[in-house]
């Protein structure tokens, strides 16, 4: 199976909504953040020899030569998105109490993502409602929010260049 950018953001969506439903929303301390550039050590980008140098980065999951999901330390699921060539193209936002700096995650309402993010814009993705927006302090990545009911159900941080994760 190849990992593309629907399959990921899907994936990380109703991974984060079995999450919410587990635990709930929670308020983000600064070792929760996921930032425009990543989450604790693993960064967008950042290839993967680094990553799994970081010690948070477990074994792969599904995906091909080109690019596959990786287990992570933060939380049993979604996985990581990591291009071979690339480097880490998808961090998912599911570890315990993770928000973006402007305070946004599991449980936030639509109308609060659009107050964070002015520039985001609504699809759909595999049926899932999405609101995506280029991270304010860094445009080459870009936040992805799954919503459903008015509410945030999963979200990621992802390159805006998904090169050899998108094709499909």
């Amino acid at each position: 199976m190849r990992i593309t950018p629907t399959r990921a953001g899907a994936a990380v969506l109703a991974a984060s909504a079995i999450a919410l439903a587990a635990t709930g929303p929670a308020t983000a301390s600064a070792a929760t953040v996921l930032g425009p550039n990543g989450f604790g050590p693993i960064t967008v980008g950042m290839s993967l020899a680094d990553a799994l140098a970081t010690g948070k980065v477990g074994e792969p999951v599904g995906g091909n030569d080109l690019c596959r999901g990786y287990k992570w330390a933060y939380s049993p699921g979604p996985v990581l998105t990591i291009s071979k060539a690339h480097g880490v193209y998808s961090i998912p936002g599911t570890a315990p109490g993770a928000r973006t700096p402007e305070g946004v995650g599991l449980g936030s309402t639509a109308a609060e993502v659009k107050k964070a993010y002015p520039k985001a814009v609504d699809g759909w993705q595999n049926g899932v409602a999405i609101i995506t927006t280029t991270t304010p302090q860094n445009p080459a990545n870009r936040y992805l929010f799954g919503t459903k009911e008015g509410k945030v159900v999963g979200f990621a941080l992802q390159a805006v260049n998904a090169r050899d994760c998108a094709a499909g």
